[in-house]
């Protein structure tokens, strides 16, 4: 895929394929990882997590596994660096034992795999879960966890930020390798943010568009990095593409944003 500026990002044609083979999550896992790291060691990561499950051993279930990790040290990162890059990239937290709840949650999906055991990614608001065999999995503490200890977590969380919202199972959403990816490469776009390098963040869209191509959302949000960067123009190409995805009132929120840009020829402040 070539983006509207004319260039295909650097690793466009394995995002690709991983969408074409549709591969596991551990694959889509790697790919963010070099993002980050280009040197990542992508077959020592997948021959350290089947040594994870070895060392859990061949019959171990849910409970097992996951005390089997905590005990050789997983868990997640302080909330002061819990935007750093490098707790996104699969071997750094492979060889560190830290992480934050997406990355450690592909660590438990990764030796789960080895032990066939049923293991899904949950999309749960805030913190990323893990079910294996049905039970859930809090890859943060890497500890086993309930829904009701969950939504309550979710709901003084929601309190405690002055918001209100229905908060019920549909929270425990599962999720597609490709979903998961989409959202550690929303921890990488969001980690650039805060550095200010709205270039960084951008390039980061042009792997998600792969993932999602139909995703209104993300080119608003390319539109908001490209007024960062000084641009009008780009800015308005990506609110137009916008609208011809988007539908009913979202359609009309994105065309308000659109005429409200300065005309062509107009500085951007």
């Amino acid at each position: 895929m070539i983006d509207i500026r004319g260039e295909e990002p650097p690793l466009a044609g394995e995002f690709r394929h991983f969408m074409e083979r549709r591969d596991g999550v551990v694959d889509g896992a790697l790919l963010v990882s070099r993002l980050v790291d280009p040197d990542t060691d992508a077959g020592w990561c997948r021959s350290e997590m089947r040594r994870l499950a070895e060392v859990a051993g061949a019959d171990a279930g849910p409970v097992a596994l996951v005390e089997s990790l905590h005990s050789q040290g997983f868990r997640g990162v302080a909330p002061r660096r819990y935007y750093l890059s490098r707790h996104s990239a699969l071997e750094h937290v492979l060889r560190h034992r830290e992480g934050i709840p997406i990355s450690l949650g592909v660590v438990i999906l990764g030796a789960a795999a080895h032990l066939d055991l049923r293991a899904t990614g949950i999309d749960f608001p805030r913190r990323f879960l893990v079910a294996l065999n049905n039970r859930l999995v809090d890859p943060t503490a890497m500890r086993m966890t309930s829904k009701q200890d969950c939504l309550k977590w979710l709901r003084r969380e929601l309190r405690n930020d002055g918001r209100r919202g229905v908060v019920d199972d549909t929270a425990f959403r599962p999720s597609e390798p490709s979903d998961i990816v989409l959202r550690m490469l929303n921890n990488l776009r969001l980690a650039a943010n805060l550095q200010g390098d709205h270039a960084r963040a951008l390039d980061l869209t042009d792997y998600q568009i792969i993932l999602h191509p139909t995703a209104f959302s993300l080119h608003v949000d390319r539109a908001d990095l490209w007024l960062s960067l000084g641009s009008l123009d780009m800015a308005r190409r990506e609110l137009e593409r916008a609208m011809e995805l988007a539908h009913g009132k979202m359609h009309k929120r994105i065309r308000k944003r659109l005429d409200a840009l300065p005309s062509r020829g107009s500085a951007a402040n």
